[in-house]
């Protein structure tokens, strides 16, 4: 009898800590304007310094596995991938469309526009959330002439 007690408690707490795990991993509300004080100028640096092959100012707020991951070699075939691809960034037409959070880190979702995308580039940009200053740790770019 005892036994099928501790049973039922083990299986009661690990879906408790299965349910945590699973809230902990959705997307979690955040605090947008707060969050724009500094993904916005981050952004659009990183979109500028694309556009203008400067790979010091594109990495410039990346944490170290950021740039570990995105080297110059890396940046120079985003570019080149970007220049025959979608066109020329317009420049300051990026515009914010969500943020979230998801475990310890914050999102910043935006829209920005390219010469040659009619639909745009959706552009992902994650960040730390610890102490200290905001870094960049991902960064993704999506849109249809990307993606063929």
């Amino acid at each position: 009898m005892k036994a099928s007690y501790v049973i039922i408690l083990l299986i009661v707490a690990l879906a408790a800590v299965g349910g945590v795990a699973y809230w902990l991993s959705l997307p979690q509300p955040v605090d947008e304007a707060s969050l724009r004080i500094y993904a916005d100028p981050m952004t659009e640096n990183l979109l500028l310094a694309i556009e203008n092959g400067d790979y010091t100012a594109f990495s410039r707020d990346f944490d170290d596995a950021m740039k570990n991951a995105l080297n110059l070699a890396n940046f120079q075939q985003l570019r080149s991938q970007f220049d025959s691809k979608i066109g020329d960034y317009v420049n300051g037409s990026k515009a914010f469309i969500r943020g979230e959070r998801t475990g310890n880190y914050i999102i910043a979702y935006y829209k920005a526009n390219y010469t040659n995308e009619p639909a745009g580039v959706t552009v992902k940009v994650v960040f730390t959330s610890g102490n200290g200053p905001a870094k960049i740790t991902g960064l993704w770019f999506s849109s249809p002439k990307l993606a063929s």
